[in-house]
């Protein structure tokens, strides 16, 4: 349907107003700061109709987000805590049409399995994570037979009982905007904890932080010697996302919003030394752009790609790295309130079926199909993908099986 010129207009600025929620606290707050000075209170009733007293006067309308934003934020969730598993209250009935993770938002309410609070300083120490696990599901990874290698392919190293994997990962579930928490994802967090220690990784599990501890703590881990001896490193990091001038940024539980390259740029290898020639996995199954998939009939899409046969002798900036995605650029990836998300799902019940057999991008291949599979009320899906750089070699996790 073709919009009037006011409709184009209105739609304009809800992009505009959601794009400034985007940014962070600081400058929604200082958006309506300005809008409480000049007594623009329908603009402030409908930017922050909870927050801001609605005057005409030539006072200053209060903003609890800008004076107490520090408070509000000073609950952070340590990696190492535990509670009871009655979660039951937690459910929530929201459709899963409208709980897509593209948005900036949550509240503080922890996830009651580990619902201890801790401040910055505590919550950014590098500890292995040795709290309770219990998923919803219990996916049981099958044992090796024997320690594989690909019949044609260089395979990487992985049979190190002590040193075969860390598995590194930020949930966050809570923003300082109460109607986006990310309700479902806590069940994503148990469930990679409960594969990954299958597969004998070693785990950090941190929920909820801020960009400036997510980077501590990432910085710590990677010049560690848990970095330094392992066969392989996985990275989880699950919160909201958003595409913006083909830019991928991601928001932290304190409303910062961060460039993915800026947390791809920690591991090159010129920074960390301790990861080169290891098999690096990144696990992004947060939204990339706000529109939804519908797909199309009987039409195919191919992309050609030109190939550099130059031969170079150094090494490249970063390698042996595959980044996995759960939905396409610019489109919505969705998650149930109640089981978590489509993707995260995906890949633990296809890892826990496959990894004692068959190489991680096959298991990839399995997972896509699945997510595939999978609708919304109104039809909506989602193409999960990823991008192999520089990821040469063959990778098998053997699981429960080790030479060393």
């Amino acid at each position: 349907m073709q919009l009037s010129d006011a409709e184009k207009q209105v739609e304009r600025h809800r992009r505009l107003f959601k794009k400034i929620t985007q940014r962070g606290p600081d400058a929604f707050n200082k958006l309506c700061d300005i809008c409480a000075a000049l007594h623009y209170d329908t603009a402030l009733g409908i930017l922050r109709p909870d927050r801001y007293v609605s005057i005409k006067s030539n006072k200053m309308a209060i903003s609890s987000g800008s004076m107490n934003h520090c408070q509000q934020n000073a609950n952070y969730i340590n990696n190492n805590t535990s509670s009871n598993n009655n979660d039951d209250s937690r459910r929530s009935s929201i459709s899963i049409d409208d709980d897509e993770d593209n948005g900036d938002g949550a509240y503080q309410q922890t996830d009651r399995r580990r619902s201890s609070s801790k401040t910055l300083d505590s919550v950014s120490v590098l500890q292995e994570y040795t709290g309770e696990i219990c998923p919803k599901d219990k996916f049981e990874v099958k044992r090796a037979a024997r320690i594989l290698k690909h019949p044609s392919l260089d395979t990487y190293p992985m049979q190190s009982k002590e040193n075969r994997g860390v598995f590194f990962m930020v949930n966050m579930i809570n923003f300082p905007v109460e109607t986006h928490r990310r309700d479902g994802a806590d069940e994503d967090t148990h469930s990679l904890l409960y594969l990954f220690k299958q597969l004998g990784f070693k785990l950090f599990s941190y929920t909820n932080l801020s960009h400036e501890v997510f980077f501590d703590i990432l910085g710590k881990l990677l010049k560690s010697d848990y970095t330094k001896n392992t066969e392989c490193f996985v990275m989880a990091l699950m919160t909201h996302g958003d595409m913006d001038d083909s830019v991928q940024r991601i928001t932290f539980s304190d409303g910062s919003v961060v460039k993915v390259k800026d947390i791809e740029d920690y591991f090159n290898h010129h920074v960390c030394e301790n990861l080169v020639n290891k098999p690096k996995i990144f696990l992004f199954p947060f939204c990339r752009g706000d529109m939804l998939e519908h797909g199309v009939i009987n039409k195919v899409q191919t992309d050609s790609i030109q190939y550099n046969t130059h031969r170079i002798k150094n090494i490249p900036i970063l390698s042996d790295l595959i980044v996995c995605y759960a939905t396409s650029e610019g489109f919505k990836a969705h998650r149930d309130p109640a089981d978590g998300s489509w993707y995260i799902q995906s890949f633990v019940k296809n890892m826990a079926k496959n990894a004692h057999d068959t190489s991680f991008e096959d298991i990839l291949k399995n997972i896509q199909a699945d997510t595939l599979k999978l609708r919304t009320i109104d039809g909506s899906l989602q193409t999960a993908n990823y991008v192999n750089r520089g990821f040469n070699k063959a990778l098998y996790f053997n699981p429960r099986i080790w030479l060393e």
